[in-house]
């Protein structure tokens, strides 16, 4: 396996599809959506964010928003052999979050024919899912998982200490807090994940550093 890690361009698509996630999550008609995965404290905290605090959590290093990566049951499903599909599948209603899936699944797919590693750095992903999507079609992928409601989701929703982190020191005015906080974070997705147990993966959220994107000496003006 390749272990360069996320190239500029990719942390680009990374910040792009966090923007649009983060932008889904405080619209207010996903009251009884995407917010619900969150424990009740944290749904306020979400919906409240300002445009602001939104651009300064999507330079994340990795992807705010889960499509099962770790579910390797349900992606055995959407890839069985049956011709009547699934009958009790969850079928989307909302054209943005399908919109936004189909987004994030084609850009780990790319990234997958010529860097698994950093898919993994920056969705936590297993390398079984890394090699599922290698060796797919994007047009069979992006076939098995239209229309499917339970696919994206908030990343590690149910873990509070982990979004009070991004929620918290993760939107600080201090690029410095910000990107430490930023990175605690990905060393705890990488930590918790069960890919994450391969040393390799844990050592790179000690490492890995995403793209300035500011002039040096220059003031923040954000």
């Amino acid at each position: 396996m390749d272990f360069s890690g996320p190239q500029k361009a990719e942390f680009t698509n990374v910040r792009s599809l966090n923007r649009a996630f983060l932008n889904s999550l405080r619209s207010p008609s996903e009251e009884s959506g995407l917010r619900q995965a969150f424990p009740p404290k944290l749904r306020p905290m979400v919906e409240g964010l300002t445009d602001l605090q939104a651009r300064r959590l999507a330079e994340a290093p990795f992807l705010l928003l889960s499509l099962r990566e770790q579910d390797d049951d349900y992606w055995s499903a959407l890839f069985a052999d049956d011709p009547n599909g699934d009958l009790f599948a969850m079928v989307s209603r909302d054209g943005h979050d399908k919109y936004l899936a189909a987004a994030a699944l084609g850009f780990l797919w790319q990234l997958a024919q010529h860097n698994p590693y950093a898919v993994r750095l920056v969705s936590g992903a297993t390398i079984k899912w890394c090699d599922r999507l290698a060796t797919c079609t994007l047009l069979r992928l992006l076939n098995r998982t239209a229309d499917r409601t339970d696919l994206l989701r908030p990343r590690l929703a149910s873990n509070s200490e982990f979004w009070c982190k991004l929620l918290g020191p993760g939107l600080s005015s201090e690029p410095g807090i910000r990107t430490a906080a930023h990175l605690s974070a990905l060393q705890s997705m990488l930590t918790l994940d069960r890919a994450a147990q391969h040393r390799d993966v844990r050592a790179a959220a000690c490492k890995i550093r995403p793209p300035a994107f500011r002039i040096a000496g220059k003031p923040d003006r954000r």
